[in-house]
């Protein structure tokens, strides 16, 4: 199995990958929730019901925190010792050292993921629904910069319009991505069709979560008559 495009469109296909498996990190975190206090209503004798649970800020930030820990072991960890994330994997690309070409090791891999966590969970503050992120619940309101959501949004999306090969996750953490080499360079056929599965059920868990919302509010919902 082969792939074809530059680095940078790689990467963009990279992205996509990685970016539907923390979708499925994110409703598996939710899931969870879900289950968890479900079944604790149930054993307490509580009266939270079905919309409760699924309409509360809790359920979006268990995702998240699910989500973003992924995102830390797999475009951390995984990526420092091993060369690259599962999306990267897939698509024959290699995150190592800008200077000796080597794989960047568990201590700067975890410094690239924490970062990208971090510009993530901002870049959700600024969504302009309120959603609880975990940046926002964890950290004492005086934290909270509004302009920091936008800078991080700013930050990510940038360098996929420009034709930089090096994002800022790169620059700090002094890698830059190349093709991979090897036999190990790209994922084989049988787990890339698990990883379709996974893929499937993210946004399978996205859409669940976002048709509750609107399912919720859409008696609120007023659209212009065409006539």
């Amino acid at each position: 199995m082969t792939e074809s495009g530059t680095i940078k469109q790689l990467r963009r296909q990279a992205l996509g990958h990685d970016a539907l498996l923390f979708s499925a990190a994110f409703s598996l975190g939710a899931l969870a929730y879900f289950i968890g206090r479900g079944v604790h209503e149930l054993v307490a004798g509580g009266g939270d019901d079905f919309w409760s649970i699924s309409l509360s800020d809790d359920l979006i930030l268990s995702g998240l925190i699910v989500g973003e820990l992924f995102l830390i072991w797999n475009n951390g960890l995984r990526q420092g010792v091993r060369g690259h994330s599962i999306g990267k994997h897939r698509v024959g690309l290699a995150v190592v050292d800008a200077g000796d070409g080597a794989p960047t090791g568990a201590a700067r891999g975890i410094l690239r993921g924490v970062i990208m966590a971090v510009l993530l969970d901002l870049a959700v503050a600024a969504i302009p629904i309120g959603l609880p992120t975990v940046f926002r619940r964890l950290t004492p309101e005086s934290w909270h910069f509004g302009g920091a959501a936008y800078l991080a949004l700013i930050v990510l999306v940038v360098p996929l319009l420009i034709s930089s090969d090096r994002g800022f996750a790169d620059r700090i953490a002094r890698t830059k991505v190349v093709r991979g080499s090897g036999p190990d360079a790209m994922t084989t056929d049988g787990r890339q069709r698990i990883l379709v599965a996974l893929d499937v059920a993210g946004v399978a868990g996205l859409l669940a979560v976002a048709v509750v919302y609107i399912a919720w509010f859409s008696p609120l919902l007023q659209f212009p008559k065409p006539f």
